[in-house]
């Protein structure tokens, strides 16, 4: 019933996020005289970000606490804004040759793949939240069993992130360093955890073509 109501809690959200983008671009198009086309903006179009991630993360294995384990990891964004604020995009993790967690001797690693959607918020300030499949693994090479324990099961996120464009030389699309703080739990699987990421991304957007785009005169 837990592992439901926790499913069940990270849909609801997704919904009521897609939806208040969904509105507020709509309501943007609304106001605007000419609703095909958009002001030349840095965050449009397609994305594709490479990150490297700090992690700290709470692990509940047969349901006694293990406390917290550190770490760090790489993650892969891709994705596309379908409105002015609406994007849907997949964030793949694999750690195991990026990085890993552990705590004293133990150590592991953790992942998954998750479909994520977006609002944006004001300015290049954006938040997201998804789910997906997601998995764990540790072992204690000390112990007399150093075998692998963990498992996988549903993958939920909730985060926010910002664009910096530095280098701007286009009217539309770019290169940005993102900053990124995710909330990741999986609360299915031998090993349950709940997880807190920060660190940095390297964005580039695609941008939008001229035709849909409202150009100055000059």
């Amino acid at each position: 019933m837990h592992r439901r109501h926790c499913t069940l809690a990270c849909a609801l959200a997704l919904v009521f996020s897609l939806g208040l983008g969904l509105s507020a671009a709509r309501a943007d198009d609304a106001s605007d005289g000419h609703p095909l086309l958009e002001e030349p903006r840095s965050r449009q179009g397609y994305w594709i970000g490479f990150g490297a991630t700090g992690i700290a993360a709470q692990l509940w294995e047969n349901g006694k606490d293990r406390g917290i384990y550190g770490g760090w990891t790489g993650t892969f964004r891709i994705g596309q804004l379908i409105t002015k604020r609406l994007g849907l995009g997949l964030l793949v993790e694999y750690f195991d040759y990026a990085g890993g967690i552990s705590k004293g001797s133990d150590a592991g690693t953790t992942g998954g793949i998750t479909i994520e959607g977006s609002c944006l918020l004001w300015r290049d300030l954006s938040v997201h939240t998804g789910f997906g499949i997601g998995y764990v693994l540790v072992k204690d090479p000390n112990a007399i069993d150093d075998s692998y324990r963990g498992g996988g099961g549903s993958y939920l996120l909730l985060g926010a992130s910002y664009d910096i464009f530095p280098l701007k030389k286009k009217l539309t699309g770019g290169w940005a360093l993102t900053p990124i703080v995710d909330l990741h739990v999986m609360p299915q699987g031998n090993i349950k955890f709940m997880s807190l990421m920060a660190g940095l991304q390297i964005t580039w957007w695609s941008g939008l073509p001229d035709n849909m785009l409202r150009l100055s005169e000059e």
